[in-house]
């Protein structure tokens, strides 16, 4: 380690080679921020096959033991978070002291420990937010909403967070709910989230996706990424539906894994929904070509969600160069980016007959998918070194303002 450049610790539950976009994304992160001279360890959960310590393209990865994650007990997803706590500041506390201190949201309420570190070692902390806990698991129904159990974690992480000399989040409405707890809004930056490097637009005519599953004459609206409780479908389905007649060569591919994936599966075949097709996870190399399969693309979030999360899936669809509907919350920043960028449109309150009907003027009109797609891939062009730029000056103005109090 070269102990004249700054150096920085991440902590997180995932980093490649395990799957999941807040380590795909912490290690563009930490990769830029190699080449740009910094010293970055990042301590994360365990990975199958991968060592207990060692260095990814320049970055040193430590792996902890914890508890094996799963996602199909709650009680047990939370027992392998809470093993994941102790064990990060155990291995952390082993590595040489830091400049300064980056935790993400994954596991949930990880900026207790980042702010523990921050106490013991005497360095600045940044909290990257990538949701914001309880909230979401409140709004979710994992746990009573304004229960004992939320409120009790609520004072923790507030307390948590205003140890922290800088809170990162994704979004705008995001920073609006990080303000609402009281956090100062001159300590917050907005650094939205930026695609997967490999992705980038691919002619219908050169894409492997389209002609492997028969898709070269299809109108292909495409849903890629996690099929979880935060998306809702009821309106996409009955689009298909609507669709099945009005634009018979119209495909709808759902595209990933997660908790609701079996259920829609199931609906999809109680109603015969023969335009309506289901494809497993793509492996980053291929991302490229699934994503500019489609001619237009999905996101969904549930209207309660403005501001505790923000659908990181939106950037690669833009990086694909393809329009995107957003239904979901006009607030949230996924409509302000789609709004202001004109490149897809935002349905707040989507039904059925209402997305079917939008889909069938994207379908009638190729120069207005190709225009907004053209507009869409601008938006993203430079947006990971943006994004590494902005971390830059933040993790250097926390160190210099930690250095002057010291002084």
């Amino acid at each position: 380690m070269d102990t004249q450049s700054p150096h920085v610790l991440f902590t997180n539950r995932v980093y490649p080679p395990n799957t999941g976009a807040t380590g795909a994304i912490l290690a563009e992160l930490a990769e830029r921020l190699v080449t740009r001279g910094w010293n970055v360890t990042v301590v994360a959960g365990p990975a199958e096959d991968a060592p207990p310590s060692a260095y990814r393209n320049g970055v040193r990865v430590e792996r902890v033991s914890a508890l094996k994650f799963t996602r199909a007990s709650t009680w047990r997803r939370g027992l392998a978070y809470a093993s994941l706590y102790p064990a990060f500041v155990a291995r952390a506390l082993r590595l040489p002291r830091p400049d300064v201190i980056v935790s993400k949201t994954d596991p949930p309420l990880q900026l207790v420990v980042s702010a523990l570190l921050s106490r013991i070692w005497n360095v600045p902390a940044v909290h990257w937010a990538q949701d914001v806990y309880p909230e979401v698991a409140e709004e979710l129904g994992v746990i009573s909403k304004n229960g004992w159990l939320a409120g009790g974690l609520r004072r923790v992480s507030t307390a948590a967070l205003h140890q922290h000399a800088r809170v990162v989040t994704v979004g705008r409405c995001m920073q609006q709910r990080i303000v609402a707890r009281g956090y100062p809004e001159q300590r917050t930056r907005v650094v939205p989230n930026w695609p997967p490097e490999s992705v980038h637009p691919v002619p219908h005519h050169e894409n492997t996706f389209r002609a492997e599953h028969g898709l070269e004459d299809a109108f292909v609206v495409m849903y890629s990424g996690n099929m979880g409780l935060a998306h809702p479908f009821d309106a996409v389905l009955k689009a298909a539906t609507y669709l099945h007649d009005t634009v018979p060569h119209a495909v709808l591919a759902l595209v990933g894994e997660g908790p609701r994936k079996a259920e829609l599966q199931a609906r999809v075949r109680e109603r015969e929904l023969d335009n309506v097709r289901f494809f497993p996870y793509q492996p980053f190399e291929t991302l490229a070509h699934s994503l500019s399969a489609a001619d237009v693309h999905l996101v969904t979030m549930q209207p309660k969600l403005e501001g505790l999360v923000v659908p990181s899936k939106l950037y690669g669809v833009l990086a694909a160069g393809r329009p995107a509907l957003f239904l979901g919350p006009a607030g949230s920043e996924a409509a302000r980016v789609l709004r202001d960028h004109d490149c897809g449109a935002v349905l707040p309150q989507p039904t059925g007959r209402a997305l079917a009907r939008e889909l069938e003027t994207w379908y009638a009109d190729a120069e207005r998918r190709t225009a907004a797609g053209n507009r869409a891939r601008a938006v993203v062009a430079d947006a990971a070194s943006e994004a590494a730029s902005a971390f830059e000056r933040t993790l250097h103005t926390c160190i210099r303002s930690r250095t002057a109090a010291v002084t």
